[in-house]
């Protein structure tokens, strides 16, 4: 929770009181590598937040390959994207979630309501201020690879994915990290080389 709430700090200026109403909105789970900790088809209806370990959101598309979307990482060495969740599907269609999150790792993760959040950016002007520094953090996340991906060939967004975030190749396989390249593995493989 410690994470959480410096995440929180570093963002806005909270009082003592507020702090207390984010950790009493959080709950704490403990994932194992490998476990589903959203399933395609169950309700989207909470954000997650990676304390330690690591999460994996991705896709299954109508031909059975996997889509690797994003790694949201806090393991010592990295700390990137802690926050994942279904939130097109949550709070535009109102819909079951049509992505996965896995537990990438061993992972200890405190997981809010949505429903929950929206009652608290009402509660105060700061809180408020903290969801949209959130939001606008994740907007411009979604925007920064949609735009590498559009304007790039699949060497230089390797190159660039190796230049701004090492840890996809550390920690995915080739496999997924072709799946985030939009390439075969094979061709991943002859631009490594």
């Amino acid at each position: 929770m410690d994470y959480l709430i410096q995440y929180a700090k570093n963002r806005v200026d909270l009082t003592d009181n507020e702090i207390e109403d984010i950790r009493s909105l959080f709950t704490k789970k403990s994932y194992k590598k490998g476990e589903l900790i959203l399933n395609m088809g169950d309700s989207s209806s909470k954000l997650y937040y990676v304390s330690s370990g690591s999460m994996r959101t991705y896709s299954i598309d109508t031909t059975g390959h996997e889509q690797t979307w994003a790694l949201h990482v806090n393991n010592g060495k990295y700390f990137e994207d802690p926050f994942a969740g279904n939130f097109s599907n949550y709070f535009f269609k109102k819909e079951e979630s049509d992505i996965f999150i896995e537990a990438y790792s061993d992972a200890i993760v405190y997981e809010a309501e949505y429903s929950e959040l929206d009652k608290m950016y009402e509660k105060s002007f700061n809180f408020m201020k903290l969801g949209l520094r959130m939001y606008q953090e994740q907007i411009a996340i979604v925007a920064e690879r949609t735009k590498m991906f559009k304007n790039l060939n699949t060497k230089e967004k390797y190159l660039l994915l190796q230049k701004v975030s090492p840890m996809y190749e550390e920690i995915l396989t080739n496999y997924q990290l072709a799946t985030i390249l939009s390439v075969a593995p094979q061709s991943l493989s002859r631009i490594k080389k």
